[in-house]
């Protein structure tokens, strides 16, 4: 059940307030990219080959040749069929296995390399790794959804919102100075009570649209959910104590422990939206799960 009520306020003092907390809190647009790899934690075992074939040797027929064989070696993997540790046969004995060129095979073991699946190692062979680094995905999930799901109600207010140009009173580092960006502050209940302090910037170069919006009934994480794409998204997330100024919007003491996390998403390499989100430790949780491209592709 969702009850939405909102209220403006647009005072001077609260636009000071949302930019200058905007800086603090470090909303800034920094990629993260992937480091290497985590070295195995226990040695490789150098048995032999297996001698038969994988039982479901015969390609999906989807995409690239190259994409099917990293599909089909992957899935005997996470099925069992090749053990942690376990030597693969080498790149002819799966080209004959697969019927497909040597190059193709060479090509698909790269890939598994890189995901983490397999450790090559010159004149041993390739290795079933024994210890992977997958991704963590953490869902992009409106905050209203949350709340219904576990039989409250949830309301939202919008206390601030205002139109800045990059670099005028605040910067958002992956933009280029002059963009267009409307700065959104809000607040989140639960049944009441306030659980979750939220300040957005939204590109409007991207999302034009948004201006016309005026979230009197649906709040700015569910209109933009539903209606703006995005193709990758980057989270930052970080146990901290509530100031003295969230503590009194949250209804919590000073110093209490909060769930303090940021957020970009990306369309295209463009930036859509970068968000901070300060939650009550004790009202508040976050799930994820561990993923690789192959389980995703896998449907694992």
């Amino acid at each position: 059940m969702y009850i939405h009520y909102c209220r403006n306020v647009t005072s001077q003092r609260g636009a000071e307030s949302g930019v200058q907390g905007l800086a603090r809190q470090g909303l800034t647009g920094q990629n993260r990219g992937n480091g290497p790899a985590s070295p195995p934690e226990h040695p490789l075992q150098a048995g032999p080959a297996p001698d038969s074939a994988p039982e479901d040797s015969i390609l999906d027929g989807r995409g690239p040749l190259f994409d099917q064989i990293k599909r089909a070696v992957a899935g005997q993997i996470l099925r069992g069929r090749w053990q942690a540790g376990q030597r693969l046969p080498n790149e002819a004995e799966l080209s004959g296995l697969y019927g497909v060129s040597r190059q193709t095979v060479h090509k698909a073991i790269a890939l598994l390399a890189r995901e983490g699946f397999l450790v090559r190692r010159r004149r041993a062979g390739t290795f079933v790794a024994t210890s992977r680094r997958d991704r963590f995905a953490l869902p992009i999930e409106d905050i209203g959804d949350v709340v219904a799901r576990d039989g409250r109600v949830y309301e939202f207010r919008i206390r601030d919102r205002k139109i800045f140009r990059n670099g005028e009173g605040l910067r958002w580092p992956d933009l280029p100075d002059g963009t267009p960006i409307l700065t959104l502050e809000c607040l989140h209940f639960s049944d009441g009570t306030p659980i979750q302090h939220e300040r957005r910037l939204v590109n409007l170069e991207v999302v034009p649209e948004v201006v016309d919006e005026s979230f009197d009934v649906v709040a700015p994480s569910r209109w933009l959910v539903d209606r703006v794409p995005w193709s990758s998204a980057d989270h930052t997330v970080r146990a901290v104590n509530a100031t003295a100024e969230m503590a009194a919007l949250l209804g919590v003491e000073a110093g209490a422990a909060c769930l303090s996390i940021r957020r970009q998403t990306m369309h295209l390499s463009r930036p859509v939206t970068l968000v901070h989100f300060l939650s009550v430790g004790d009202r508040f949780s976050l799930s994820g799960s561990s993923i690789t491209d192959s389980a995703t592709e896998l449907n694992l």
